[in-house]
């Protein structure tokens, strides 16, 4: 290949050079990481004349799996269409619809989103007689997905799990909400990667097929990877183990969502042949920017040692600022922002603003309006989760699977027809008694009794809608099919004669999803309707964002992963905030705090602002806060001190936190509190056993506990949270 001595450090060309065997690449933030894996796949097709039909590259997001599309693409031509590269979701809803019917599922399966997942979830609590009150329907469907994550079966849950009251209850809701998954033809997004497995363990001779065709794997972001993602690749790459995976522990963030550090921190005893190889060369963030983020990082345990270095500029110290409340904080942002684009080379899309939670968007989305300042919410509610959206999307899938119980619920009164919840109970019920679904059960309307004239009528005209649809879907263009459902059933109508204030954006959002599909069909002609709701229902929305378009990004950090801006805002750096109270009591909580912390800070290329606030209003009441630890960890010399109340920083080795000295905090006397702990005394927490108190401090209002443990060695908790027993 051309100018790879070029384009390539050491030990990126390293990376591309290798061919066979199990490869880690610890690939630092900023270290491209992208041009190494598209190089790679290059190298391998034009230098070792591997097939590309024989390499599969899998990464976390659509928007980066298609990027990496396009570049592969740029060096190697139409080659880059034969490999697949895809998202985990979109891998296994691939060889789910390729082989569905070996399980009981046809190829026209609907795959339920998270507020499909919680409506059927809530349905089958109130099938089992479960209310709201007694367990809370996000339980759950945590469970089910830390079970379906374990590969653990609603069958296996009840047999070996179902111990007390609330397991068996779970376990009951587990199996129904199973069983009318399977009888709507439906999956769910963790059944998208079990399925598979399921397939594969069944059938050995599909695993031997896919063993053969995918010889050479590449894994993007392995840090963020769960158990089942961990299985099924692992059962894939058994055979040849040409698998190359590219991460960082630093970054692994995601483990709300069952991620699992120790599948990269132990590659090689998986691999013991592995080669490792560290990117360590950061091209995007300035040396100010690499050190503070790496004075964060290295108090962290779970690691592999590694720091970043530049050859980029010194660039500018990063600045601190105490703010008074959550509204100077607001105010500071903004002013910053005129400044920066006033009198520097800076555009308001190269700036963004992060944040730990979203709630804590609301004052900065303000203080932006007010300001005539154009900002974009990325982690609001997602375009293809809005209302009108999932109603239409709720007619192509019920033409495209007529089993989809959920989504006839969803369409039978929309927009009205004079159903009540009572006729749809009484459907439903002749349905069950019948061993029909709600579809067929329009076929012998007349055998309901119940059912009025008129609404006997309106749901006629609405079966002969369906069937006719269902007959023409595959002969019009999906453009002219959604806008037939429109113009037939009045939707659009609908709203623009609606008086809610919010009727004229639901009309936008019909009009653009119209667009949608038509983009959708001109890119993908030979597609049909069922693989355009597969990429409605897997894409996220960060792959909706347009990063040209000329405006503040607002976001989590957690949504920020993978991205870049010349400046960064984080906001909101204090304790129980930043790192997050819950983490206090979670094992190793504030390691993957500090990890979230890194991937902000490294998200910053030129400029960098960290701001905390020396009250804030909280359920209505306003509270003093400490500034985060994580402050306190970058040095002193690269900071740049901004406030009326500059923090006077306590440093304690032990307790790794920072306490703020406010005017009102001076008249608190912190050596005469009281406190129903004391140092010496013997407590038992729920997680980490039995430990003994070290220390005891004031901490706002509450109590912060250092405390040794017998099994888990010395922790700092909340008492508050931690919710301590004493022992005698």
């Amino acid at each position: 290949m051309k100018n790879i001595d070029i384009l390539l450090n050491k030990e990126q060309k390293e990376a591309v050079m290798h061919k066979d065997g199990p490869l880690l690449i610890l690939a630092g933030a900023g270290s491209g990481k992208t041009r190494v894996i598209t190089y790679r796949v290059a190298y391998l097709i034009s230098e070792y004349k591997i097939p590309p039909e024989n390499i599969l590259a899998v990464t976390f997001t659509n928007k980066a799996a298609d990027e990496m599309k396009s570049r592969i693409k740029n060096v190697v031509g139409k080659a880059a269409d034969k490999i697949w590269i895809s998202t985990f979701h979109s891998m296994g809803c691939r060889i789910l619809r390729e082989h569905a019917e070996k399980i009981g599922y046809t190829k026209n399966f609907t795959i339920y989103d998270e507020d499909d997942r919680e409506r059927l979830v809530k349905n089958c609590m109130s099938i089992c007689k479960v209310s709201e009150k007694q367990i809370k329907p996000y339980i759950i469907i945590d469970k089910i997905q830390d079970n379906k994550n374990e590969l653990i079966s609603a069958d296996e849950y009840k047999k070996n799990y179902a111990v007390g009251w609330e397991s068996k209850i779970f376990a009951d809701i587990f199996l129904l909400y199973e069983e009318k998954l399977k009888r709507n033809n439906a999956v769910d997004f963790d059944d998208l990667i079990i399925k598979p497995i399921e397939i594969f363990e069944k059938f050995p001779e599909v695993l031997s097929f896919y063993r053969e065709k995918f010889r050479y794997i590449l894994i993007d972001e392995y840090q963020d990877i769960n158990n089942s993602q961990y299985v099924l690749i692992s059962m894939i790459a058994q055979k040849y183990k040409n698998i190359c995976v590219v991460g960082d522990d630093d970054q692994s963030i995601y483990k709300f969502r069952g991620a699992d550090i120790t599948n990269i921190l132990s590659f090689e005893d998986d691999y013991p042949n592995a080669k490792v190889i560290r990117l360590e060369q950061n091209y995007r963030s300035t040396k100010i920017i690499l050190k503070a983020a790496h004075s964060v990082i290295k108090n962290n345990m779970s690691r592999k040692e590694k720091e970043l270095w530049t050859e980029n500029k010194t660039g500018d110290k990063i600045k601190f600022y105490n703010a008074n409340d959550e509204n100077d904080e607001a105010d500071y942002v903004v002013e910053n922002i005129f400044n920066l684009i006033r009198s520097e080379d800076i555009k308001l899309k190269d700036i963004a603003v992060f944040y730990r939670m979203n709630a804590q968007s609301r004052v900065i989305e303000d203080k932006l309006r007010r300001a005539g300042i154009p900002y974009r919410l990325v982690g609001g509610i997602q375009f293809y989760g809005r209302m009108e959206i999932k109603d239409l999307l709720a007619y192509l899938r019920i033409i495209s699977n007529p089993y989809d119980t959920l989504s006839f619920k969803r369409i039978i009164n929309i927009p009205p027809r004079g159903i009540g919840d009572a006729t749809i109970d009484r459907l439903e019920k002749f349905g069950f008694e019948n061993n029909l679904m709600m579809y067929d059960v329009l076929f012998k309307i007349d055998e309901i009794r119940e059912i009025k004239d008129n609404q006997r009528k309106s749901l006629e005209n609405l079966r002969e809608f369906i069937k006719e649809l269902n007959e023409i879907k595959n002969k019009i263009k999906m453009q002219d099919l959604i806008k037939e459902i429109i113009n037939r059933t009045g939707y659009l109508n609908y709203w623009e004669s609606d008086t809610d204030p919010n009727s004229k954006e639901r009309v936008e959002n019909i009009k653009e999803l119209v667009s949608a599909i038509a983009d959708y069909e001109m890119n993908n002609p030979d597609k049909k309707i069922e693989d355009f709701l597969n990429q409605a229902s897997l894409i996220s929305e960060i792959d909706r964002w347009d990063k040209e378009a000329n405006a503040v990004t607002l976001m989590t950090i957690h949504s920020a992963k993978g991205l870049e801006f010349d400046v960064v805002f984080i906001i909101g750096m204090d304790e129980n905030i930043f790192p997050h109270k819950n983490c206090l009591e979670e094992e190793n909580g504030i390691e993957e705090e500090r990890r979230l912390c890194y991937v902000g800070i490294t998200r910053a290329k030129r400029k960098l602002f960290l701001l905390s606030a020396v009250t804030r209003r909280q359920y209505g009441t306003k509270k003093f806060t400490n500034v985060s630890r994580f402050i306190k960890e970058i040095p002193q010399e690269i900071l740049v001190m901004e406030g009326k109340t500059p923090p006077s920083l306590i440093r304690n080795k032990e307790v790794e936190t920072i306490y703020e000295k406010t005017d009102d905090a001076e008249n608190t006397n912190y050596n005469d509190f009281e406190c129903e702990y004391k140092p010496g005394q013997i407590v038992k927490h729920i997680k980490m056993g039995i430990g003994k108190i070290e220390k005891v401090e004031p901490y706002g209002d509450d109590i912060r506990l250092t405390v040794i443990f017998r099994n888990k060695g010395k922790r700092t908790l909340s008492a508050k949270y931690a919710k301590f027993e004493t022992v005698d």
